[in-house]
């Protein structure tokens, strides 16, 4: 899941150090366990590598006060060794004549690693990325190009690397296979960057490339030259950037999680602003490239997602089914790309990633435009790899979200993803005046959530008083149960806590054998075609002496009888758009229960913004 970076300077006033401490701070999303930096100084190798997030790096290079032309940079998400100084990035190679840095995953790396000690090659690393080092330069001979056109063949898997080498001290050299890589040219300045993200680019105008599979760059201020394994020079595609400079900040909260969540009536209403068409009682988008005709003739709906985007997706499969009559199906990417997959002619693949970074996201995409059904992305990053993929891609507009916890952007997923129903649902049976109902109250989605977010003081007494539990259970029905499962992940990711989703139907076919005083039940209401089912299921959990909380409509007073800790919501919330009022009660009572934990809430342990690896 690492964050790769590099910088060539061609300005006087620039040091390569402090733009690539600049860039990493953009590419933290993406892992925080260790980072370093590398150049050449006096025709030997310098780096500075330090465990910890980008700022203990920063504080390091500081005491350093070295100026670098040229330097290469990486903040790492641990996948092969400890988190340790000497298994954090750059690598280098045996005579210390290269620096390299990598993400990704060599997956035959032990096999390598067995071929090379046996040629009398000593490692120091536990990393499968120090075998990349150590081959460049074991088929180096004075060559740089033929040294990488002899290893990258060998490798196995998924990587975009950047490394420098004391012999060719003015460059860089890069190379990428199923991992984005950036080049980026600064027409201000002149400097030359790369990056994982082109959005981590510190310039403001650039002309950026992207490296394809088994392409490699030799990178100098003077020139950049690609070539393919074949030694072959290539002609690239250039596209001229304007990045936006956007001002991160809390704005007055405690952590960035909070204010996202607190952001969520702006984000919703982005997510609407002018998609809602009246006239016609349906749904807009002006980047969709496919035609209504194109649309009308889908028969099926496959939706390819991980993580809290799957949960989106789950809630998703019920919508399309209700309003459009869509048979759809909701596929954990990761595991579909290891199925023998049937596509059927007409289906039309949704695939969604807050990021559009994610591994198994973009790999389950690539397997299914196989079928050359179209692919609509849902993304909120601009110029990610999934929109490159995407036959069309909707934009969430959600701003950035800095927290690893997803908030805003699941909520404006799920409301893309409603008004996508709605104008397929348009297309197919669905009437004019149902169409206006629906509009009329996803519109009214923002003042909703305004009004759950007045009610945080409340959420954060109960979240005081449960604090001290470790297991916790949601349950819901109907839509209610992928709202379960989200909420559930949004308490483990930032607690630590062990909590599940579960259908409340399924609780005497199992489940109920956990109940204890020592588990909390959350409960989740917000679904009145199955209100008094649930009720049911958890007068069993009170027999049993297990302690309930509920969220859930005004008038359902009766739920009193069972426990006093209860959430009151609007009774006008209708079961379409309950998940996500529902969601962001949730996201607060797991925030402040992270809180009274004392947890790092924004990067909890182990976890990265942007999945990047298998």
């Amino acid at each position: 899941m690492c964050g790769i970076y590099g910088h060539i300077k061609k300005s006087s006033k620039t040091n390569s150090l402090n733009a690539c401490i600049d860039g990493l701070k953009k590419l933290e999303y993406r892992g925080y366990d260790s980072a370093g930096v590398a150049g050449i100084h006096d025709g030997k190798i310098v780096c500075c590598k330090t465990v910890g997030k980008v700022v203990v790096l920063e504080r390091a290079v500081k005491a350093i006060k070295l100026e670098l032309s040229v330097a290469i940079a990486h903040t790492r998400w641990a996948t092969h060794g400890k988190i340790t100084e000497t298994n954090a990035h750059p690598h280098f190679d045996e005579s210390r004549s290269i620096a390299l840095v990598h993400n990704g995953i060599i997956e035959n790396y032990q096999k390598l690693k067995t071929e090379l000690e046996e040629n009398g090659i000593e490692f120091l690393s536990e990393t499968d990325t120090e075998v990349i080092s150590q081959l460049i330069s074991f088929h180096y001979e004075n060559d740089i190009s033929k040294a990488i056109q002899k290893t990258l063949p060998l490798l196995e898997g998924s990587f975009a690397i950047a490394f420098i080498h004391k012999d060719h001290p003015d460059k860089i050299i890069a190379s990428s296979r199923g991992c984005p890589l950036a080049i980026g040219i600064c027409h201000e300045s002149h400097d030359i960057f790369l990056s994982s993200d082109s959005n981590a680019f510190t310039s403001s105008k650039l002309d950026v490339f992207y490296l394809h599979d088994d392409e490699y760059a030799i990178i100098s201020h003077e020139l950049i030259e690609v070539y393919n394994l074949a030694g072959i020079k290539l002609v690239k595609q250039i596209e001229t950037l304007n990045l936006e400079n956007i001002s991160i900040s809390k704005e007055g909260f405690d952590h960035f999680l909070l204010k996202e969540i607190h952001d969520q009536p702006l984000s919703i209403s982005k997510a609407i602003e002018n998609r809602l068409d009246y006239a016609n009682a349906t749904a807009n988008f002006s980047e969709l490239t496919l035609s209504d005709e194109e649309l009308q003739k889908t028969n099926r709906i496959l939706i390819l997602a991980c993580g809290s985007s799957y949960h989106a997706g789950c809630i998703a499969k019920q919508i399309f089914e209700a309003y459009a009559k869509i048979p759809t199906e909701v596929e954990i990417a990761s595991e579909f790309r290891y199925k023998d997959p049937i596509i059927l002619k007409n289906t039309l693949i949704l695939a969604i990633s807050q990021s559009g970074e994610t591994a198994d996201t973009l790999a389950a995409v690539k397997e299914s435009k196989r079928s050359n059904c179209p692919v609509i992305a849902l993304c909120n990053v601009k110029r990610s790899s999934l929109s490159r993929l995407a036959s069309s891609t909707l934009w969430l507009n959600a701003g950035p979200e800095i927290s690893v916890c997803s908030t805003k952007a699941f909520t404006s997923q799920l409301t893309l993803l409603m008004l996508l129903a709605l104008k397929i649902a348009r297309l197919k049976t669905l009437s004019h005046k149902e169409g206006k109902k629906f509009l009329f109250e996803i519109e009214r989605l923002p003042a909703q959530i305004a009004d759950i977010l007045s009610k945080s003081s409340e959420i954060e007494k109960i979240a005081k008083k449960y604090a001290g539990h470790k297991d916790f259970f949601f349950i819901g029905r109907n839509y209610m149960y992928p709202t379960s499962l989200e909420a559930a992940l949004k308490l483990k990711e930032i607690t630590y806590l062990n909590a599940t989703g579960y259908p409340a139907g399924e609780m005497k076919h199992g489940p109920i054998a956990l109940i204890s005083k020592k588990l909390v039940t959350i409960a989740l209401c917000g679904n009145k075609h199955t209100f008094e089912k649930l009720l049911s299921n958890l007068m069993e959990i009170k027999s049993r002496g297990g302690p309930i909380v509920a969220f859930a409509p005004k008038n359902s007073s009766e739920i009193l009888s069972l426990t006093n800790d209860v959430i009151f919501l609007s009774d006008s919330i209708s079961d379409t758009f309950a998940p996500i009022t529902y969601s962001i009660c949730c996201q607060l009572l797991a925030y402040y229960i992270a809180k009274f934990l004392g947890k790092d809430i924004d990067q909890p342990r182990n976890l990265a913004k942007s999945v990047t690896v298998e």
